[in-house]
């Protein structure tokens, strides 16, 4: 009987040969898959919320509003302080929290027009718009000024929460944040 020797070496290479084509099976490439990071689209965006995506929306909102609050607080104890290296630095950090996270939760229109989060969506861009000031940028509350009245044209009688602290009606907050914007 012949008996069927094979050597080491090639039992090895064998292996090997095995191991690399099981490697180059499992290997992808470094590029995201199609699809991956697009924006959502028109529609996507401007289709409204309902159920738990809709309260998990509120919640986002109430905590980028309480957010925002505190950055008012912060931004007047520092000009109270004539603290300008610290405004400085806070400005930039309040900067990249609304290019990051404020504008995403507010770039959605349909929002504006939902009652259950219209409220909370005016109250934001107002205090957006305060805090924008705070941070001596006018072209920037002037466009905040622009959109608020863009979406909630024919609603001038809402009431919102500004000036902070108070309740009024949406087109005399308007009027008291404009009034704000010219005289600093």
């Amino acid at each position: 009987m012949a008996r069927n020797r094979t050597s080491v070496p090639s039992l090895l290479v064998l292996a090997l040969l095995a191991l690399a084509a099981l490697a180059a099976a499992c290997a992808s490439s470094p590029e995201l898959p199609a699809g991956l990071l697009e924006e959502p689209s028109a529609v996507e965006e401007n289709t409204p919320l309902g159920g738990e995506a809709l309260t998990q929306r509120k919640l986002e909102m109430k905590r980028a509003y309480k957010d925002l609050v505190h950055f008012h607080v912060t931004f007047e104890s520092l000009h109270q302080r004539k603290d300008r290296n610290g405004l400085i630095l806070f400005s930039e950090f309040v900067q990249t929290y609304m290019g990051s996270h404020l504008a995403p939760l507010l770039r959605n229109d349909w929002q504006s027009e939902h009652p259950e989060v219209m409220g909370l969506d005016a109250n934001l861009r107002f205090i957006q718009a305060d805090v924008l000031m705070q941070m001596n940028d006018p072209s920037a509350v002037q466009d905040a000024i622009d959109e608020i009245e863009r979406r909630f044209r024919g609603r001038e009688n809402m009431l919102v929460d500004y000036p902070i602290g108070d309740q009024s009606p949406l087109g005399q907050a308007l009027s008291v944040l404009r009034d704000r914007k010219w005289k600093g």
